[in-house]
């Protein structure tokens, strides 16, 4: 499974807009044939206006495809200005990653990311050797927060693009109060910040970054 993702600003003011310009360029590829999950979140922490629009795919096959017609389609491009007029361009950012690793293990694109309400994001590079231990870290940690009632789906996302050693780790949630129990549970709970402990040290710690997300659309 695929995710590309587009990162930006949406200008002031402008949030209706840009939604009523995702929904008229998704139901524009759905028309066509392209098959992907996409998902608009807005910031909670860091710049107010941010977004992130994730599109999920089966294949690589269906990326390119996509990848294709918004090259080659007038109408499809057309659309996708109509997005990009309502954001910040300075600051849109383009990435591919591909999934390494899902909770709940792997299935299609439409039953693994069908996204919640929250979205915590943590990303940072793993460090030369560790992938192993990264992932067998992520998932112990996983299956103890479980086993305590957590209520989240966590996928882990490995970079594509950029810094190919880059990865993302996405916990979704369905409301605050589950966000806020797992934040509370990282503090409070020993064994549990021991685990999370060793996810952060098979990485890269300066570049490591957490974000809060509310899905928009």
């Amino acid at each position: 499974m695929y995710r590309r993702i587009l990162s930006g600003i949406v200008a002031q003011g402008k949030t209706r807009e840009f939604l009523d310009a995702m929904r008229v360029a998704t139901d524009f590829q759905v028309e066509r044939g392209i098959r992907a999950r996409t998902a608009v979140w807005g910031s909670m922490t860091g710049r107010n206006n941010g977004v992130l629009i994730a599109a999920d795919f089966n294949t690589l096959e269906d990326l390119e495809r996509w990848t294709d017609m918004a090259t080659e389609d007038a109408r499809f491009a057309e659309v996708r200005r109509a997005v990009r007029t309502h954001m910040v361009y300075d600051d849109v950012k383009v990435s591919i990653h591909r999934l390494a690793y899902h909770s709940e293990g792997l299935m299609t694109s439409e039953e693994a990311t069908a996204p919640r309400k929250f979205m915590r994001v943590l990303t940072g590079e793993v460090k030369p050797g560790q992938h192993r231990d990264f992932v067998l870290s992520v998932s112990h940690a996983l299956d103890y927060q479980k086993q305590r009632g957590i209520d989240a789906t966590t996928s882990v996302w490995s970079a594509m693009t950029g810094h190919t050693s880059g990865v993302a780790i996405v916990a979704e949630f369905d409301s605050l109060a589950e966000l806020e129990k797992f934040d509370e549970m990282a503090v409070t709970d020993a064994e549990f910040a021991r685990l999370r402990a060793a996810t952060r040290a098979s990485m890269v710690f300066l570049t490591t970054e957490t974000h809060l997300m509310r899905r928009l659309m």
